[in-house]
Order: structure tokens, then sequence, then C-alpha cells
């Protein structure tokens, strides 16, 4: 082979201070491969010098035998008739090309020369990618040491002579010698980073999946790749191990349980699952699988209770598709936020992903950081994901590690790509580590966090999802039937609500009564209740003299019940009145208050007096409604009789609360923008004592007054409620073909409230979150916090809610969809309601009552069966069962709603023996030796509660 005297690249830069840290894949992918294929070994071995490069502007002089690398962003900036020179000069070659193989074909260079296998050497196999290594790590160690201002001190010149004598001897086939030269010179590089850095980077390769790419990838022969290039650690022999990770995400996790079944050892994920048990691949999983009615399950679309249990669901699906419980938790879509932390830790998980890589977002500042909630601590990798695709990320990764080491972090790069999906400079840096830490030590996930640096700081995740909104609306617009699927995703919160409220009913029933546990017949859960209390009959009638009413939420409840003839007058029967029904002349209506998680038991039968506050305040029964206003003990609510709006809502003496209309997309200014309503009709359609209802019908115009829907809206308010219900429905009209994205064609309740410094606070996995986000996903409602008075708007359910401007929010009805479309909906209007997690969840699954038996003994009681001691702390689910050992244990999920520390005293109607926060043993948990986290003296259970903390506490009785 004939020498030549120099081989150099040309750069786009005066000094490597400002080696290019971005631009475009293309260019990038150029200019990296511009500088790492003159280290091919004969390259190396025909110049016995190491490559140099010039700055674009001052190219060396063309004579001579040379090569001259030009990549593609310093074309345009060379001069013209210096490549005329360099053509003219025979003996130079003149080198372009948008990657390494183009330019390695320019050189006339077969780069397809055969691996070197060293015969006492197993774990190492030699080949051009390793001298291709050691050029991009020479690159990345002087790009670190000059962005970071600290002085070189590589010895340039035995740097050169290692990596030449490794190139001669890689092309005499010499496998040792080139095994010991490479050792040197990537030893020499890995001196020069000691010099300025005492602790490595860490580098965690993770190749995302979905259930098609993995089966498309098994096909086509990735695993084999990805065994291949997962080295084992060889420490002994020098070389450093490469694990790969993937990532099983719930989806992929039910796609391979659901193949096991039906296949069994046939199945084409049976190879996957038998690497995943290798040292050399780690893998993280958990998240909770897709449905129909969730393509990416939205955990603030959820209860608590509900997201605890899809997260425990999702890590039982990711053992039974692997045969091990995951240790590292993340998903693919999808958030993870703070307050569910505590419930990722009692599931075993030693550290979290929060990341969302479909929408990429999730990541922080750092790149590893201890995530406290409650009082519960773990490690999260939040590190901006790196496209392991994209070779402008790979510009200047060694200076981005060392900028973070230097900032005192644990110092992550986080390589993320699809199967085989990688570009060069992700190979050379892989090959690169497994000579040199250098750039940093590959890590399978699990060892990352139990074997890995412990973050040195602490910090926070969100704990509202940024991304629900547009997966939410992206879930309704691209549905067939998006009023629909709006519809059931109220629909399924709602039986959520509906389904938790029935569980806890019939668990306070069996502590009660313990024989309950034991008797599957009792389905109805206010039979239970009943029977619990000692109401051994039940009724079928639909009104009786006798009736029981059971509150199964967290605060007192005032709600109307009908029964024959007036009950007793105690402090817990707030009015009572004659009915408005013609089915019996002494049928009553009374409005009673139940206490949390308690009853109130009436015995009526006596005459009515006709007594009730409003009467009793102005000597006159009155009804609640009248023309275009509603009135009762909390409000006066004017209905606008030319809009059929709400013109006002009075509430003592605090003046107009708000305003309420209907709103068609998303303008900002009123009637032009948003149409304009047009009341046609409005009737007084109820109105006694007990119950006021307004119906008002009309039509929704556009700025040109052409009528784009009808609407009906039936306001309805009752005696001492603080609450104004609205059953309204929307007619769509002619449907404009142009209108894109959800708000531009959603239907909304738009509330005005009078102050523009309103705080908007969502109601989100039953806490009370502050949110500066315009969209927001809270089906539970939205309180309007204005200083000395708040509003809760809740939807029942309906889940996109939008900030507008500072004083209106929209709470998303209907999508205009197609003509001669009906949408029904529902929205209440809450005036300070004291507990606003308990009043909605009220409002969504009201009290329970059950008509019982006439019973001349009876008479009217309340009492409490469970107690919090806290007025902010709810209890969203409860279950009892029986222990091995007879006792009766109860699971509940405990919520502090507010953002305040809390000191919880829970006491039942039975003997609380033992208490516990939940772990992987459950309930059988040996009640030896308990943490003192949890207290149980004298039958009452004591704990305290952090800041928005979930517990999930199982409580043992004695009985």
């Amino acid at each position: 082979m004939d020498p030549f005297d120099e081989c150099s690249v040309l750069l786009p830069s005066a000094t490597l201070d400002d080696f290019p840290s971005g631009g475009s894949d293309e260019d990038a992918r150029s200019l990296l491969a511009g500088w790492t294929v003159l280290w091919h070994p004969q390259l190396l071995a025909r110049t016995e010098q190491l490559p140099t490069w010039y700055r674009t502007d001052a190219a060396p002089t063309p004579d001579g035998p040379r090569v001259i690398v030009v990549p593609d962003p310093c074309i345009t900036k060379v001069p013209a008739e210096y490549r005329r020179k360099c053509e003219a000069n025979s003996s130079c070659i003149w080198v372009t090309g948008a990657d390494r193989d183009e330019m390695l074909r320019v050189l006339s260079i077969d780069n397809s020369q055969p691996e070197l296998q060293p015969m006492e050497l197993e774990s190492r196999v030699i080949g051009v990618e390793d001298f291709y290594a050691a050029g991009y790590l020479s690159l990345q160690i002087q790009v670190m040491t000059r962005r970071l201002r600290y002085t070189s001190n590589l010895d340039e010149l035995y740097l050169q002579s290692r990596i030449v004598a490794a190139a001669k001897s890689f092309c005499e086939r010499d496998a040792g010698a080139t095994v010991e030269a490479l050792h040197e010179v990537f030893d020499a590089l890995s001196e020069e980073r000691d010099h300025y850095f005492s602790s490595d980077p860490h580098l965690v390769d993770l190749t995302l999946l979905t259930p098609s790419v993995l089966k498309n990838s098994i096909k086509a022969g990735w695993l084999e790749s990805l065994d291949s290039s997962a080295r084992p650690n060889d420490e002994a022999n020098g070389v450093i191990g490469t694990p790969r990770n993937v990532l099983l995400d719930g989806d992929v996790a039910a796609d391979v349980v659901d193949q096991a079944r039906a296949q069994g050892e046939d199945s084409i994920y049976k190879p996957f699952v038998e690497l995943l048990a290798k040292e050399t691949i780690g893998w993280a999983g958990g998240g909770p699988a897709s449905s129909d009615d969730a393509p990416i399950p939205c955990v603030d679309a959820m209860t608590m209770a509900d997201a605890i249990d899809a997260f425990r669901q999702g890590s039982d699906l990711a053992k039974q598709a692997t045969s091990e419980a995951p240790l590292v938790y993340a998903r693919l879509s999808g958030s993870t936020p703070v307050d569910l932390v505590p419930s990722l830790a009692a599931l075993g998980y030693r550290g979290v992903i929060p990341m969302d890589f479909s929408a990429g977002t999730g990541f922080g500042e750092e790149s590893k950081l201890l995530i406290q909630s409650g009082n519960i601590e773990i490690e999260a990798l939040t590190a901006k994901p790196i496209d392991a695709a994209s070779d402008a990320a790979y510009l200047s990764i060694g200076a981005v590690l060392g900028e973070a080491i230097d900032g005192g972090e644990v110092a992550t790069g986080l390589l993320v790509h699809w199967p085989e999906k990688v570009c060069d400079s992700h190979r050379d840096l892989v090959r690169a580590a497994s000579w040199s830490l250098a750039l940093g030590r590959f890590w399978s996930i699990d060892d990352y966090f139990t074997k890995g640096e412990r973050p040195y700081h602490s910090g926070q995740l969100s704990a509202i999802s940024a991304e629900a909104a547009e997966g939410i609306s992206s879930q309704i617009t691209c549905s067939d039937s998006p009023n629909q699927t709006m519809a059931n995703l109220a629909d399924q919160f709602t039986h959520t609500v509906r389904h938790e409220a029935d569980q806890v009913t019939h668990a306070v029933a069996q502590l009660v009564k313990p024989t309950l546990v034991d008797e599957e017949s009792v389905n109805d859960a206010a039979s239970a209740i009943a029977i619990a209390v000692g109401e051994s009959e039940q009724s079928s009638d639909v009104t009786s003299t006798d009736v029981l009413c059971f509150n199964p939420h967290g605060g007192a409840i005032r709600c109307q019940v009908e029964l024959e003839g007036a009950p007793d007058e105690s402090e817990y029967v707030y009015a009572v009145s004659k009915s408005s029904r013609p089915s019996s002349n002494n049928l009553c209506s009374a409005s009673i208050d139940i206490p949390s998680l308690g009853f109130t038991r009436l015995h009526g039968g006596k005459a009515i007096k006709g007594g009730n506050l409003l009467k009793r305040l102005v000597r006159k029964s009155k009804g609640i409604a009248e023309h275009a206003v509603l009135r009762n003990e909390f409000m006066a609510v004017s209905i606008s009789e030319e809009n059929g709006g709400i013109s006002g809502i009075y509430s003592a003496s605090r003046g107009n609360r708000l305003s309420m209309r209907l709103n068609m997309g998303e303008g900002l200014c009123g009637d032009r923008e948003g149409g304009q309503m047009r009341c046609r009709e409005m009737a007084v359609t109820h109105s006694d004592p007990s119950k006021g209802t307004i119906v008002c019908k009309g039509d929704l115009c556009d700025h040109d007054g052409r009528s784009i829907a009808d609407f009906q809206l039936q306001y309805t308010l009752q005696r001492g409620s603080r609450f104004i219900d609205i059953q309204g429905s929307i007619l769509t009209k002619d449907v404009p073909a142009e209108l894109k994205g959800l708000f531009t064609r959603a239907f909304s309740v738009r509330t005005a409230v009078a102050a523009e410094a309103s705080i908007i606070k969502a109601l989100v996995r039953d806490k009370i979150h502050t949110t500066n986000a315009r969209r927001i996903v809270s089906p539970l409602g939205v309180v309007i916090d204005e200083a000395e008075k708040q509003t809760l708007v809740c939807g029942h359910g309906l889940p996109l809610h939008r900030k507008v401007g500072d004083r209106f929010l929209d709470t998303v009805v209907a999508i205009a969809h197609q003509s001669n479309e009906t949408v029904p909906f529902q929205l209440s209007y809450g005036i300070d309601c004291p507990q606003p997690i308990a009043a909605a969840r009220g409002l969504i699954a009201p009290p329970l009552t059950k008509p019982l038996p006439a019973n001349e003994k009876g008479k009217t009681n309340q009492a409490w069966l469970v107690h919090t001691g806290s007025p902010d702390v709810q209890i969203t689910k409860m279950q009892t069962s029986r222990r091995t050992d007879g006792r009766l244990a109860c699971r509940l999920t405990l919520v502090q709603t507010r953002p305040k520390n809390t000191k919880v005293k829970l006491q039942f109607a039975t003997f609380a023996h033992a208490a516990f926060h939940a772990d992987g043993s459950g309930i059988e948990r040996s009640l030896e030796a308990l943490p003192e986290t949890v207290r149980c003296d004298d039958g009452a259970v004591s704990l305290n509660l952090t800041s928005h903390e979930a517990a999930d506490l199982i409580v043992v009785f004695d009985v």
C-alpha cells in the first residue's frame, strides 16, 4: 500500500470549542463520518500518524499524496478554486459522502474486512468498528475538554504510536497485538478524561416496543442481534459489559400473555421471554394495558383507587409475561404522577422512569433524582431521552455528560430507540464503552437503580399530566362517534365512583355485622346497611313510614327523601313539607342531613305541619321556583329571559357569583366568537317548598344570526342545597366541514366569574390540585377559587375543561360532528362547598336510600359507622375479607385531598386490633413487630398523612 502524507478532515468551526452541537441529522452524520472514517486501520497504517483537522476556510495546501475529507456541511464553504487544485493533484483524494459507507467507496476501501477473534479471549472480537470507536471517543474527549475550559493533558505522540501499532497489527491479522495496542489507546483517552472528572457517566440503552413492532422485529432476526450486541462483563480480560434494556409496556405484556395462553411453547414470544432472563438484558415495565375504552390509559381521568388498581394490574401483567416481578416502572405512553409513587414502591418497584415517550414529556433538568411522596422515597431516571437514531444527538454527547458531572448530577445518557433503529455514532459509543469508561458505563436498568450511584438531589414529579388533555382530545376526535366516546368516558368514571361507593357501603356493613362477610346473597348495598344496623326485614315499597339513608362519602351530605308522614323534629331533619306528588295525602318530603360514612334513620307517620325553614323565616310557604328565578336558603339563581343562560347567582351579601352560557368553539370575546344564545321558551315546570325547576329552550346562533344548534336547559334547585343542577341537551344542525380540532368543534358550558384573579383548582384523583394549565382533564370537577368564595363546577364525569382568559371556564359538553345529533349532558354548580371532593362524589353517587317496613316502635336516629378524624381525608375504597386466622380484615384507600399534612384517627364501629400499610403479603401479614408508622391504640387507628398522600391501609379486627 502506498503511504499518504496526511489524512485530514475539514470542520465548519474555528476551534473544537465551537464544534457543532445541533443541526440536521444529515449534516451531523456526514460530519461524524468524516472524522471517524479516517481512523480506518488501513489509512492509519498508510499515514503512520493520527488524522488531523482544519478549518474549512483554512484548508491545507493540496500537494503530495493526501486524503481530504469534506463533510456535507462544509462543501458550500470551500472555495471553488480549492477543490480544482485538489482534483488537479492526482495523488490527492477528495472525499465527500453522506455517511461512512459512501466515503469508503470513494477511498476504494473494502469495509467488509473479517473480524479478528483472539484465541485466549472469547468475549472480544476485533473489527474495523473498534478503530471508528477510538476515533469517535477521541473527538468527544477533545470537545469535552475544550467546551468545559479544561487544559488538555493528552499525550498525542503516545496515542499516535499506539493507534498506528494497533492498525498495523490488525492489517497483519495479529489479534493479540491489536488488542493490546487498542487497550493502550483507550486507556490513554480515559486518563485524559480522568484528569478533570473522577466519576463516570452512566449510559442506559432502552429499546421501545409495541406488540406489532416486537412481532416484526422477531421475524426479522432482531433477537439475535440484541443478544450479540449485549456484551457480558469480563473485566478480567478487559471487556466491559454493554447490557441492553427493553421497555415491556402493558400492551406488549398483555400480548405476550395472550400468545402464551393460546400457543403455549409455540408462542412467537418464547425466545424473547427467555432472552429477558439473561443478565445482559434488562427490562422495565408495569404500565397498564390499553383497552377499547382507553387506548392510552389516562390516570388523570381515574379515581385514586382506580389508578392504584391500574398500576397493580400492570405489575401483575408484567409478572405473568416474564415470570419475574418488575423492578423498574416505565410505560410507553402516559405519565406517572407523583402521588402514585408510594403505590409503586408498595408494589416492589426500586426505580421509576416517569416519562411519556410517545408525547416526549416527563423528563427533568437533572438525570437522576430522589422522588419523595408521602413517607416514601424512590429513585427516578429523569434524564432527557437521547434519540439513538439521530446522529445530531451524538455530536457533543461527551460535553453534555461532562457538564452534568460538573453540576453535581448523576450524569446519565438515556439512549432511546426502536429495534435496530440506531445511527453509526451510537454503535461507535457502544463499542467504545466496551473498552473504556471515558464516556460512561452501560447499565442494565435494574442494576442502574439497585447498584448504581444514588442521587444527591431530591426532585418532584408533576401531579397533573401535561399531556392528558391532548391524549383525551385525540381519543375523542379520532373516534367515529366523538360524542358517544365522550359519553363513554363520563359513564366509565361515574360507574367507578358508584362502584367504589357500593364497595364502601358493603364493607362498612360487614364491619358492623361481620356475619355478612360470609353471606353472598346480600348483593344490595342499601340492604346490607339496613341489616347491619338491625333492620332484619326489607321492604319493597317505594315509600314507607320508615326510611334508612347511608352516606358512603367522607363529608356530611344533605339530601331529600320521601316517606309516609312526617318524621320527628331533630337537628338532622333540616325541613319537611308536603310532597307535591298526588299519590298520598300524607306523603312527606324531608330534607335531612347524613353524617360522613354514617346513616340517618327516619320514622314517619306523623301529621305534616308544613313547617320548613323558609316558612319560619318569612311566615309563609313559598315554592322555590318563580318566573326566571330559583331561590333557596343559600342562593338566588337568576335565569336570563333573553338567552336562557344563568345571568347571575347571588349568595348572601357577596353579590353576583357567576354567569353561565353555552358557547361554540374557542372564542374568547363573547357572542360574536362563541355564538349567541336566544331563548324561545321559558317555563316553571315544578315549584314547591322542597324543589323548583325551570326549563329553557332556544337556539345557539352564529354571529350572522344563523342557528347552529337547538338547546334545552333544565335548572333544578332543592331546599337547603348548595347545588344548582343543570340537565341539558344540544341538537346540532349544519356542521361546517372546515372545523378542525376538538376545541374548535366543541360546544361547552362557559362559566364566567367576576374576579380576574380567580384560581382554577382541578379535582384530580380525589385531590384538589392548583394548576396553571389551560386545558384540564378533571372528570370529578373544577373549583374556581376567588379569595373568600369558592364555586365547584361538577360535570358528572365529563373530562375536559378549558380556562379561557382570566375569568372564563369552559366545560366541554358536546362535539359538532354530524347534523341532527342530540347530545345530553349534566352539570352542577356548588356554592362554597366546604369539602369539594366529598360533595362532587356525592353528586355522582348520592346517598343510598332504603325503605323499611313500618315499625311502630321505630324512631328517628343517626350515627356514624366510620370516622376519619379529619374532614380533608376521604375513604374512597374499602373491601373486607377473612384472614386464615379467622380475623376480619379491611383494606381501604385513604386520600388526603388537600396539600397539607394531617393527623388521622380512624375509628370503626368494630374494635380494631392492628393496622399497617399494605404490601405484597396482603391481609395475611404477621401482626408481630409491625412498623410504627401506623398505630393502633384502644381500637383506634392513628397515622400521619402528608400533602396529597394516598395510603393503602389494612386494618385487622378482633372479630
